[in-house]
């Protein structure tokens, strides 16, 4: 009741609480006072008091506006009763008739700012109970960031070491293989079979690649980029394979310059390897064969950034993989080697932003790049 009295004091003063609480009382202790006989002191006197309880009423539900109201209103039904013969007039004192009047006022302007200030008070409260909740839901966010790089990190490390001692053996495998194959006749199974030796080999180095690409990535050429660039490059790669897979694509972009501090092939790299995600979710999970690509802005407590939200018509994401599906090794697809969100992670947290993801109420999911607004 607090909020809407202060935003419309006015309201408050007609709805049902004010008409049973407020103006019937008003009118009966007014009627009460004109239908009763002069030589009844007693009633008048009660009658006089009986107007501080909608005065007070209404102060409590419309503030100093409300009390102050009733107040004048209350001394202009009681006045010509008061001090003229109209009907017959209230046979107690002048005096204390007047200070009855002045008593209407100062307790109805009184109760009102009491009520106002209390009200106020307790706004202040709750605006201060929402920037801590909106505090600690960044600080837990950036808590989260920073204990994924912290992981990615150590991972990327470990991972660089094993990626490094495999990676010599297969050489040295390929190596080998090639001598052999070179030594058998072209028709012989022996020699298919070496080719084949090779090709394994071929994937085992593109897998490990991929891993070097994740343990080391390079850092950030930075400069100012234009994110409708990257969202367009993006939809270039893209549109190729949404048509093969029958996917809608859908890339809408705003006239005016979307400027931030990045490295446009790095970034480019981030928004494909969400996208490709996207359509594969789609193929395998099924659902609305759409891709939308969009740039918008977001807020993030006091920190403001430029979005670049990637949505796809896919099956949601279930709960309990929504904080881990940036985590490297974690995929849904039997041939997939989770590391394409993490890459994208790591490139996001390079550029000072990060990567979210959500469900959307009507179906699908949204992964949204946020990279920080660049000072002018």
């Amino acid at each position: 009741m607090g909020s809407p009295a202060v935003a419309s004091p006015w309201r408050a003063l007609i709805d049902w609480r004010a008409g049973v609480g407020v103006w019937l009382p008003l009118l009966a202790i007014t009627a009460l006072h004109y239908g009763t006989p002069a030589e009844h002191h007693w009633v008048h006197d009660v009658a006089r008091r009986l107007y501080y309880l909608p005065i007070v009423l209404a102060a409590f539900l419309a503030g100093l506006r409300g009390g102050l109201l009733l107040a004048l209103l209350s001394s202009a039904l009681y006045l010509p009763h008061a001090f003229t013969h109209l009907h017959h007039m209230d046979p107690a004192p002048a005096l204390e008739k007047f200070l009855e009047l002045v008593l209407y006022v100062a307790v109805g302007s009184i109760g009102g700012v009491l009520v106002d200030r209390e009200r106020t008070e307790r706004l202040r409260q709750q605006d201060l109970a929402l920037a801590l909740q909106r505090t600690l839901d960044e600080l837990k966010a950036t808590e989260r960031q920073l204990i994924r790089s912290g992981r990615l990190g150590a991972l990327g490390q470990l991972t660089a070491g094993l990626a490094h001692e495999i990676k010599n053996p297969l050489h040295a495998m390929r190596g080998t293989a090639e001598i052999v194959r070179d030594a058998l006749d072209e028709e012989t199974a022996e020699r298919r079979m070496q080719a084949l030796h090779i090709d394994e080999v071929d994937r085992l180095t593109g897998v490990l690649e991929r891993f070097l690409d994740f343990a080391r990535p390079s850092d950030p050429v930075l400069a100012r980029v234009d994110l409708r660039q990257v969202a367009s490059r993006v939809g270039e790669l893209i549109a190729a394979q949404a048509r093969g897979d029958d996917v809608q694509l859908d890339v809408d972009l705003p006239d005016r310059a979307v400027e931030v501090e990045g490295d446009r092939d790095q970034l480019v790299q981030l928004g494909l390897g969400i996208a490709l995600n996207g359509l594969q979710a789609i193929v395998e999970g099924g659902g609305e064969r759409r891709l939308a690509i969009r740039l918008r802005d977001e807020t993030r407590g006091p920190r403001s950034f430029h979005a670049l939200a990637i949505g796809n018509g896919g099956p949601p994401i279930p709960d309990e993989l929504r904080e881990r599906i940036f985590d490297p090794f974690v995929t849904t697809r039997e041939d997939g080697t989770g590391l394409g969100l993490p890459v994208a992670a790591r490139i996001a947290d390079a550029h000072r932003g990060f990567v979210e993801t959500r469900n959307l109420p009507g179906g699908g999911v949204e992964f949204l790049v946020l990279l920080p607004v660049p000072d002018p």
